[in-house]
């Protein structure tokens, strides 16, 4: 028989999960609100995160689908861990633990995060492309599956994800 797993790994291992989503909620705005201007300026004097940043600016398509893959995962397996903790240790109030969990996320990993990357947009962007070039490495497979699936999706609705390079 199986051993639950303990109350202190399923917290560590959640507020993990909770440091990674804030981690793509952060460099998703650093790098959309990034000025190119401010890292091509870093980038001439051999900033090697303002030349990687300004790399993976060239495709925010896949850029995009890397943040949102990876802070998706995050999210659902946090939600994942909140229902056996919830069940195992709590009496099974898993409603209350989503809403304790939606809370937490919105507050930590998301707004705050967000804002931070906001403010500071440049120091986010080079910070967080070293890992992020990973990660669209890695998660490359994945992201052209579910880019193949949505352009199809689109296409039952009539349109084009490329018309969206015609808006000002």
């Amino acid at each position: 028989m199986q051993e639950d797993p303990s109350l202190f790994f399923l917290f560590g291992l959640l507020i993990i999960l909770l440091i990674v989503s804030a981690f793509f909620s952060g460099s998703e705005t650093g790098m959309m609100a990034a000025n190119k201007i401010k890292l091509r300026n870093l980038s001439k004097k051999r900033h090697r995160g303002a030349k990687r940043a300004l790399k993976l600016l060239k495709k925010p398509d896949l850029l995009l689908s890397t943040i949102l893959v990876g802070n998706n995962f995050a999210n659902i397996l946090a939600s994942a861990i909140v229902t056996i903790i919830m069940i195992n240790y709590f009496g099974g109030n898993v409603l209350l633990g989503s809403i304790i969990l939606t809370l937490v996320i919105l507050i930590f990993s998301e707004i705050t995060p967000k804002t931070m990357a906001a403010i500071k947009p440049e120091s986010i962007a080079t910070g967080s492309s070293f890992l992020l070039k990973g990660l669209l490495f890695i998660f490359k497979p994945l992201i052209a599956v579910t880019n193949f699936i949505s352009s199809k999706v689109l296409r039952l609705f009539n349109m084009n994800a490329r018309d969206a390079n015609d808006n000002d």
